[in-house]
């Protein structure tokens, strides 16, 4: 090899040296400070465009158990009123059977009588109060609602029920002591609103256990995407850790050996002295 000091050979090794060192160094870092080992399109475009893919199944899952979320909340508000209704009817059968009794007369039939009025009244409010951001499952009006359940478009039909129909207007009027008899015979229309009550009850718990189920298995169908998608982009820490430590020695010694090699055409002075 010529001595020259128009080309320094051992000066363009140590510097190519040097800045392959750096650019994998800056490569190690990026993966360091993101945990991610692609974390864009630059590092892997197909793994980046698959990850990509992946987060937006999640956040479709997401979506889905949102509006999930909102069927669970027009349910359960349902579900409260008719426990509310439940025990205003046991009250009202209490009310009823005194109502029932002929020796009851004069003030207190009508107080009793106006007592019966207002837990009706307090059932009939239970019924029209019961909405969940605007949408009620048990007044006259309510109608079966469609919940999205999977990022395919399938739904869950909340069943409605019409609570007003079913069990308030059971409650017919108590003018004496025969039409309360009447209402409290098995097969009056205390019996009758009863039996309707927990038809329904029953038919709401079944829909919000099935609201609920699914809620848990789209977290679980989440869960193991999330954990596919940290094996493909997600770095890994310790290795990462180990080969940072070993550049950061190279970009040393490669930095030392282009400061030799810088000085090396100094030597070709002492020739003329």
């Amino acid at each position: 090899m010529a001595n020259s000091v128009n080309t320094n050979i051992g000066a363009m090794v140590a510097l190519k040296n040097l800045n392959s060192v750096s650019d994998s160094l800056s490569a190690t870092q990026k993966r360091i400070s993101t945990g991610l080992n692609v974390a864009d399109a630059y590092d892997d475009g197909a793994s980046y465009a698959v990850a990509e893919g992946i987060r937006s199944d999640v956040k479709a899952i997401s979506a889905v158990n949102e509006r999930l979320a909102v069927g669970k909340g027009m349910i359960d508000v349902a579900v409260k009123a008719g426990e509310n209704i439940s025990k205003s009817l046991g009250d009202v059968r209490a009310v009823l059977t005194k109502l029932a009794d002929e020796a009851l007369t004069g003030d207190d039939r009508a107080n009793y009588t106006e007592q019966y009025a207002t837990l009706k009244k307090d059932i009939e409010n239970f019924i029209s109060d019961a909405k969940y951001n605007g949408v009620s499952l048990i007044s006259a009006t309510a109608t079966d609602q469609k919940i999205i359940s999977n990022v395919d478009g399938g739904n869950i039909t909340v069943n409605s029920e019409n609570f007003m129909e079913t069990v308030h207007s059971q409650l017919g009027a108590a003018a004496d002591a025969t039409a309360a008899a009447a209402l409290i015979s098995t097969t009056g229309g205390m019996a009758n609103a009863m039996s309707n009550l927990g038809k329904a009850m029953n038919q709401l718990a079944a829909d919000s256990r099935r609201v609920t189920n699914q809620i848990g298995f789209n977290n679980a169908i989440a869960d193991a995407t999330n954990t596919g998608l940290g094996a493909i982009v997600d770095a890994d820490l310790a290795k990462e850790s180990a080969r940072l430590q070993s550049l950061q020695v190279k970009q040393q010694l490669s930095s030392q050996a282009l400061s030799i090699a810088n000085q090396s055409p100094q030597s070709l002075l002492g020739l003329f002295r």
